[in-house]
């Protein structure tokens, strides 16, 4: 069980310098670890080759889907594991995936889910909806391909196979960090609900928001995690309130300038 199994490893990262190593150390049962760097300016890149991992860069996407699929093309074996840079895998797991490929049962499936323990303000969080979260990130290249330019998913033919054992997230250090990145994932969500022609509703804006913060409350007892349960809540009902607030700007934006078009065109 000390032989490595044929999975291709790949990380994407940015400026993760503090967290690679131990996403690198914790995939070490994988025949071959590929961290997909798209513009670090930090020591990330030297800290992976250093412990490793191979190093290719990318300049990035603007999105997450784009950069996943492309990952897969730099992948040698016939299997590949995604992870996160703030990502590792629970010893557990680690037997699981092993266990998996040892019995030859990836020969019957093509993909793996996979529970993900989220780490948030330095406790884990078990209610609210946030475990299990499962992520479908273990696959056999070509049974699919990613989707989604944000909270990306992958779409797989075939069955695929539920792990019990977890990767360990633990992304959100600080209230500061989860804003920052929220703040970027409504700025997105709110861009492709406006390409695809979604109009904006001021009563969808104040209650999606109240349904959001109900829903990881309450009906998903987020209350049993404490206060960080309740923190949890306003801050996902905030990055909704964000999302529509934002869609208005858009159409604010792009009614005000037809607009002044059309007072140009009226000028003598």
């Amino acid at each position: 069980m000390d032989e490595k199994i044929d999975v291709s490893v790949l990380v994407l990262a940015k400026n993760e310098e503090e967290s690679i190593v131990r996403c690198i150390s914790s995939a070490r049962f994988c025949r071959e670890i590929i961290v997909v760097d798209s513009g670090s300016v930090d020591r990330t890149r030297e800290v992976a080759r250093k412990h490793g991992a191979t190093v290719i860069e990318t300049v990035w996407p603007g999105d997450y889907s784009v950069q996943r699929n492309r990952a897969d093309s730099f992948a040698k074996s016939g299997w590949v594991f995604h992870l996160d840079a703030d990502e590792w895998v629970d010893p557990g797991l680690a037997e699981e995936i092993t266990l998996f490929f040892h019995s030859r049962m990836h020969e019957k499936y093509g993909a793996a889910r996979i529970p993900r323990k989220e780490i948030i303000f330095g406790k884990w969080i078990r209610h609210g909806g946030w475990y299990p979260q499962y992520k479908l990130r273990l696959y056999r290249k070509e049974s699919g391909s990613w989707k989604g330019r944000v909270h990306e998913r992958f779409e797989a033919m075939g069955e695929v196979a539920t792990f019990s054992s977890p990767i360990v997230h633990d992304s959100y250090k600080t209230i500061h960090l989860f804003l920052e990145k929220f703040n970027r994932y409504s700025t997105i969500d709110a861009e492709e609900e406006f390409a695809e022609g979604r109009r904006f509703s001021i009563v969808r804006m104040f209650f999606a928001p109240a349904e959001r913060f109900f829903g990881r409350y309450v009906r998903h007892q987020g209350f049993r995690d404490g206060f960080h349960g309740f923190a949890l809540a306003s801050l996902i009902a905030l990055n909704y309130f964000l999302r529509y607030l934002k869609l208005w700007e858009k159409h604010d934006s792009l009614s005000r300038q037809s607009r002044e078009d059309g007072q140009q065109g009226d000028l003598p």
